[in-house]
């Protein structure tokens, strides 16, 4: 197993949103007056708060990393990124462990292992939040059995990563299979009473589907928790805290949680991947980072990726954590990387 991030995280202030979909296009003026090839980051939806941080940190990266010229692509989430990582649609993209690790197997829709896929950083761990209505009769996970209930968005890591917990716990849901935005608009109007949303507190859309009808979150038992990260490496059992975000809460939840970061290619160049996490990992980076996405300010980046990557480091991210000190798995060490 690989573990991921345990300990309860303390939070920051409420993650900004922003509405702007499509392509957030900030340049530099090129170095030497020649022009710089545009990069594209694959992104996940408009509405998510990891879309808020993937447009703060390139726009930093664009103001003080030299030589990026970056752009990011709406594609849907981190399975959908990363498909596009892979047929050269995009330079880098959001990823989570889930995926990377069905990537480098070659399972489900990746085909044959990516071989060529690099971890670049991850940014935050990523636990599910098991949303019910306050006012419905489920009260545990065993409960889900046979009532509808979205997964995750269609066709998102999350989705797929809650099916698969449900798979290994033997419990069936009646499957209410649609994208984001209209399995809330179903569980606001009635039409669906249960929910998974991954990600730290506060949650907006967790905050949303609240506001019009109040949420209870369920809780895992610490047995069922320790059955799925046992399964499946890229999960770890996980514990959060959801305050008073949503109303009155159980405290700790128990949950399982994968990580989120960017993920790249072996054909990005090192120098070009080291010039981005030594600014990811920066005071400054760390900051610019929080300016969209609230919980990255207390987060360490750097150990993050250390603990929860499943595919290897890009070769410019090794050369940087070698010469800060630090010791690099064997197997996060890309076979292209010369000391």
């Amino acid at each position: 197993m690989h573990p991921i991030f345990k300990p309860v995280l303390p939070l920051g202030r409420h993650a900004l949103t922003l509405g702007a979909a499509g392509i957030l296009a900030v340049g530099l003026v090129p170095q030497d007056a020649q022009a710089q090839a545009r990069m594209a980051m694959g992104g996940t939806h408009s509405g998510s708060a990891f879309y808020s941080y993937q447009v703060a940190v390139v726009s930093d990266w664009n103001d003080n990393v030299d030589g990026v010229n970056m752009s990011i692509q709406e594609l849907g989430g981190a399975s959908a990124s990363t498909q596009g990582l892979l047929r050269g649609e995009v330079d880098m993209g959001i990823a989570v462990t889930s995926s990377d690790h069905q990537a480098m197997q070659g399972e489900g829709e990746y085909g044959s292992p990516a071989e060529n896929l690099r971890t670049l950083y991850f940014f935050a761990p990523l636990p599910l939040n098991w949303v019910v209505s306050a006012d419905s009769d489920i009260h545990s996970l065993e409960d889900l059995a046979g009532q509808d209930f979205n997964s995750g968005g269609r066709g998102t890591a999350t989705e797929g990563q809650t099916e698969t917990v449900l798979e290994v716990l033997g419990i069936e849901p009646d499957y209410y299979r649609a994208g984001a935005s209209d399995a809330l608009d179903a569980y606001q109007n009635r039409r669906l009473d249960a929910f998974v949303k991954a990600g730290l507190h506060p949650d907006g859309y967790i905050q949303q589907a609240h506001s019009s009808r109040p949420v209870r979150l369920l809780s895992m038992t610490q047995e069922q928790a320790q059955q799925v990260a046992d399964a499946r490496a890229y999960f770890s059992v996980g514990e959060v805290d959801a305050k008073d975000h949503y109303g009155e809460q159980q405290s700790p939840l128990v949950t399982i949680q994968t990580g989120i970061g960017i993920n790249t290619t072996s054909d990005l160049s090192e120098e070009a991947a080291y010039g981005i996490v030594a600014r990811a990992f920066s005071e400054p980076g760390i900051q610019a980072a929080a300016d969209g996405y609230a919980p990255a300010a207390d987060i360490d980046p750097l150990q993050l990726t250390l603990n929860a990557s499943v595919a290897p480091l890009h070769a410019g991210v090794v050369r940087y954590l070698e010469e800060q000190g630090y010791d690099v798995p064997d197997r996060l060490i890309p076979p292209e990387y010369a000391e």
